[in-house]
């Protein structure tokens, strides 16, 4: 199954926290945006994030005493987030480690804008697929903050929730939930239960328990963040529409398409027309709907839909923009499900190079895409390569995000169809013990994948 870009959940990020949408296997999301927060959404795999004031912005004598050193490190940091949101994510890592280096030297490692430096990092390690390292740095953030703004300043929030959105990029969904949850009741108290902020947490909140396959725990979450918007904001507006994004993608999740697909639609549709048809939250809606268009097979549809996506945004962000390559990795899925395997092998062998080139060899979006490619060549009867790109996909997905992750276990699972077209019975049931294994631990009983998964393992031979 294909997820759709869910809408945007929010993370706080600081001032000069903005970061580019990310994605995973499929999109990122859309934004909630509340003043303090600016959120992100993937359907299938993609996320959010939030922003607070840029503490930056009103500088300190610590900071114009740095100016007088003719180095302006406001300056630096804006030129490292535009390269971020470009899609140039190395340069933009050059850069913000320096601001990081310099603040940290001149101010301080406790500084407020020290630390909004090393949030500002952190993120873009997680952007990097560095997700061990983003937590190491966004636990490190959120303690300093905590010990030197209290635990209910905004940009603790903003690293609470941070911290929250690696670890569910990691796959660690209860430690993410225990978080947001933390959050958002923080935030009821300090703000009120309808501030933008408060439901931009509880849209995260709820995300979290999506991904955990906990739709009783999630619905109902979803049901009061769309009344307290449709109330407040109307029902066209963004922030609404993104809600009611991600509540589709939740609907398709259960399998309820016929209540999913008149959802994506009105999105879309309302998108195009108050926001126009090449805005980025529009192009999200348009890939949400592609991709439930493809979860109900109707192939030519999800093709056309992500093509004209793929068309704006190369020509909108470029070629090699994260968002770009996302969608020509759906494009290239959708033609393996349609059966035109030879286009959909040039399309992912293109997107696969680009990824390479892009975000690295070793980014674990880098190895999806790899997974990708392998699922094509398998299709069309070349096994030994297929199988080549298996083994690595699984070795760099188990490095990170994990062996366990529901992303890895996709792989996996793959993998076990690849030795079972091979007529290799013992290694596909080693390969199926294995995957169920990891299911148990990462995914709900009820989990579609975890119960597809077990039908699979016991109807071997």
């Amino acid at each position: 199954m294909t997820d759709p870009s869910p809408e945007p959940r929010n993370h706080p990020l600081d001032g000069a926290d903005r970061a580019s949408a990310r994605k995973r296997q499929w999109e990122s999301r859309a934004y909630i945006g509340f003043g303090l927060l600016l959120v992100l959404a993937v359907v299938g795999l993609t996320r959010l994030r939030s922003n607070t004031p840029n503490p930056a912005a009103t500088p300190t004598a610590a900071t114009t005493a740095l100016e007088s050193e003719k180095w302006n490190d406001r300056d630096m940091e804006e030129r490292a987030l535009a390269l971020q949101r470009k899609g140039d994510l190395a340069n933009a890592e050059l850069l913000l480690r320096r601001v990081l280096a310099e603040r940290q030297l001149h101010l301080g490692s406790d500084h407020i804008d020290s630390l909004a430096a090393m949030n500002n990092l952190a993120n873009l390690l997680h952007d990097r697929g560095n997700n061990r390292d983003a937590e190491i740095m966004h636990d490190g953030c959120l303690q300093a903050r905590e010990r030197t703004l209290g635990p209910d300043h905004p940009h603790t929030l903003a690293s609470m929730n941070n911290l929250a959105l690696t670890l569910q990029a990691k796959g660690d969904f209860d430690g993410a939930e225990k978080l947001y949850r933390r959050a958002w009741e923080t935030m009821k108290r300090v703000s009120g239960p309808e501030d933008g902020d408060t439901l931009s947490m509880l849209n995260n909140l709820a995300g979290v328990f999506s991904d955990k396959a906990d739709y009783a725990a999630a619905e109902p979450l979803y049901g009061q963040l769309s009344d307290a918007l449709h109330k407040n904001l109307g029902a066209e507006h963004p922030a609404t529409l993104a809600a009611d994004g991600n509540y589709a993608n939740l609907l398709l999740r259960k399998g309820d398409t016929r209540a999913a697909g008149p959802i994506y639609q009105r999105c879309l549709e309302i998108r195009e027309r108050t926001q126009g048809p090449d805005h980025p939250e529009t192009l999200l809606a348009l890939s949400n709907f592609a991709a439930y268009q493809l979860e109900i097979e109707n192939y030519p549809e999800a093709e056309k839909l992500y093509r004209r996506c793929l068309a704006i945004r190369i020509r909108i962000l470029g070629p090699d923009h994260p968002q770009t390559l996302a969608t020509s990795q759906n494009l290239a899925r959708t033609l393996r499900k349609k059966g035109s395997l030879a286009e959909a092998e040039s399309t992912a062998r293109a997107a696969l190079a680009a990824h390479e080139r892009v975000l690295g060899p070793v980014h674990p979006d880098t190895f999806d895409m790899m997974a990708t490619l392998a699922d094509i060549l398998r299709d069309e009867g070349s096994l030994t390569e297929a199988t080549k790109l298996y083994e690595r996909a699984l070795a760099g997905l188990g490095d990170s995000p994990g062996e366990t992750h529901p992303t890895t276990l996709k792989v996996l699972y793959e993998f076990c169809l690849l030795r079972q077209k091979q007529n290799n019975l013992i290694e596909t049931r080693r390969l199926g013990t294995k995957l169920i294994a990891g299911a148990r631990e990462s995914l709900a009983r009820e989990h579609p994948d975890r119960v597809r998964y077990q039908h699979f393992f016991e109807t071997l031979p």
